[in-house]
């Protein structure tokens, strides 16, 4: 009996890593893979496009056509993008003030939370303020085996 792919939720923190060389590029690549070859599933709010094209706007070293080719590819890599609903955006305001975050940040949260998954994340601030009160790991703690501890 095959067994289901693991899902998890990413930040655009680390879907970035997809497309500029940053330190653990190299884990965010192999967890885009895993998910590419369905041993994972990988799921965010559909904000994570935008969140994503804003940081490679603002990045220096990304070029306007990459920056375009850049933002197909994550719509080819078919993730999971959830759209807001009265629940999600309900839950996320609460999560949002709960834990003094921004609601962008709030609404991967938000999400973890409502499909009782983990959360991976290459933000260190939103780390340190979480963790230990939500499912939430940094992109380097990720086992490239995929267990998460």
């Amino acid at each position: 009996m095959e067994r289901a792919p693991q899902t998890l939720v990413i930040d655009a923190s680390t879907a970035t890593k997809w497309f500029v060389e940053e330190e653990n590029m190299e884990k965010a690549a192999a967890l885009r893979d895993a998910h590419l070859e369905r041993r994972v599933t990988l799921t965010a709010p559909d904000l994570l496009v935008y969140d994503v094209a804003n940081a490679l706007n603002y990045n220096p070293k990304v070029s306007e056509n990459n920056l375009k080719a850049s933002i197909r590819s994550l719509l080819e890599f078919e993730l999971d993008l959830v759209p807001p609903t009265v629940e999600y955006s309900s839950h996320t305001a609460e999560t949002a003030r709960k834990f003094s975050i921004s609601v962008y940040d709030a609404s991967y949260v938000a999400l973890s939370d409502m499909i009782a998954t983990n959360l991976v994340t290459a933000d260190r601030r939103l780390y340190e303020k979480l963790s230990g009160t939500t499912r939430i790991f940094m992109i380097d703690e990720l086992d490239l085996k995929w267990r998460i501890p």
